[in-house]
């Protein structure tokens, strides 16, 4: 089974952050049967990062997306087919560090959680445009780097 490496975004339908994923609900539990799904532990930050801005957009929401965090994170670290990466590690650091220095991707989550799939040897799951980029321009690059639609384009066949 191939190891396939989510993004961020693919983590916070568990938190309660609605995503604009297609048959996201019905399809994420396929995903679980056909790969080895992993996260980078950095990705829980990135979303808590992402609802603690929700929740200064919409003060009355705070403890209702404070509390869906938490039973997220319940939910997915007692979850066995999703297994969280290494956080880091110094050949992960120099992947990353190559991203920034040659290629210029400035976002640290975003080096972080590429430099892992290129790590674990591991399909990257994303939607972020700049990542795809730079699968087909960078020197280091995961298995392979795909979007939502076309991995359930695989499972469905």
């Amino acid at each position: 089974m191939d190891k396939l490496l989510l993004d961020t975004t693919y983590i916070l339908p568990i938190f309660g952050v609605k995503v604009s994923l297609k048959n996201y609900e019905e399809m994420f539990p396929k995903l679980l049967e056909e790969y080895v799904v992993l996260y980078n532990p950095l990705s829980l930050v990135e979303a808590k990062w992402i609802i603690l801005k929700l929740t200064r957009r919409v003060p009355s929401k705070r403890n209702l997306l404070l509390r869906a965090y938490r039973r997220g994170l319940e939910a997915l670290l007692s979850d066995e087919r999703l297994k969280n990466t290494i956080l880091t590690d110094i050949k992960i650091e120099e992947i990353a560090d190559r991203l920034l220095v040659e290629i210029g991707l400035k976002d640290y989550f975003d080096r972080m959680i590429y430099a892992t799939a290129v790590y674990e040897g591991a399909i990257l799951l994303t939607e972020d445009e700049e990542l795809i980029r730079i699968r087909k321009e960078g020197s280091v690059s995961p298995k392979e780097v795909l979007r939502w639609n076309e991995v359930i384009q695989k499972i469905e066949r």
